[in-house]
């Protein structure tokens, strides 16, 4: 078989060479940097195919499995523990300590206020009752009785207990049966007095809540 040769250039005399090989008919390899680099990629293969498992990391593995194991113990174990039961009685009492004093409960009942405006008293139609001060109280009732069935009384309002006023939608009458009247108004004033509507005879109280 008449021998092939084979020619390669050369990129820095821009010659044209013959490729060799050696007695083997292998092409042999010059370059420096490629041969520096088979030579790591050889020794790092050799490493990792050589036993990883050795004292040093077998120790560090262990350590770690050790730790993992530990930590779900813990979170296996019954949560009421020493520590834990501690964090959580040092948590209701901090919650405690925030919602002390922030809630007040009153079970105080509302400031009242009472008296009599007429007595078994004798009354001419026009007279008018002693003015009472309503100060600190929203609402007030009057009742008592008249001994004239068409007998009423109607409430004036003033602000200085000097200048009173006629409350119109404040007039009540007494009852036809037994001459009973009661009434109630909120004390938007805070000075008020009752006229006597008619002459008879006349008991009348009051009496006033917040």
């Amino acid at each position: 078989m008449p021998p092939s040769v084979l020619f390669v250039r050369d990129s820095v005399n821009h010659k044209n060479k013959v490729l060799e090989v050696d007695a083997s008919n292998q092409l042999s390899v010059k370059d420096a940097t490629a041969q520096s680099s088979l030579s790591n990629i050889d020794s790092a293969c050799a490493n990792i195919s050589s036993d990883q498992a050795t004292a040093t990391n077998q120790s560090t593995g262990n350590m770690s499995l050790t730790n993992i194991e530990s930590s779900v113990a813990n979170l296996t174990s019954d949560p009421s523990t020493a520590t834990l039961q501690t964090v959580a009685n040092l948590s209701l009492s901090n919650i405690d300590s925030a919602l002390a004093g922030t809630i007040t409960v009153s079970s105080a009942a509302p400031a009242r206020a009472s008296g009599s405006l007429a007595s078994a008293a004798s009354k001419t139609a026009g007279d008018l009752s002693a003015s009472v001060d309503g100060n600190s109280h929203r609402k007030c009732a009057i009742f008592g009785s008249c001994s004239s069935d068409s007998g009423s009384v109607k409430v004036h309002i003033s602000h200085d207990n000097v200048n009173f006023f006629e409350d119109n939608q404040a007039q009540y009458y007494a009852n036809f049966s037994n001459g009973h009247i009661a009434g109630h108004f909120d004390v938007n004033a805070r000075y008020f007095k009752v006229e006597f509507m008619d002459t008879a005879t006349y008991t009348l109280e009051y009496a006033m809540c917040d």
